[in-house]
């Protein structure tokens, strides 16, 4: 019966590190998502630039 009720226990912990791993998923996505944000002024930056760089080099002469 002591077998029976360690094998119960162990079956629970199991499940128990499943949810674990879950909570620590979603942990790293906040983290990520934060990273993202602190970083967005900086990318919509470069990118901004990149397309004003464009358009500067790609202006099409009035009446054509």
């Amino acid at each position: 019966m002591e077998g029976l009720k360690q094998m119960l226990f162990l079956s629970v912990l199991r499940k128990r590190e499943k949810g674990v791993t879950t909570v620590e998923y979603a942990i790293m996505l906040v983290l990520v998502g934060l990273a993202v944000l602190l970083a967005a002024p900086n990318v919509r930056k470069a990118v901004t630039d990149v397309f004003d760089a464009l358009v500067t080099n790609l202006k099409v002469p009035a009446g054509t």
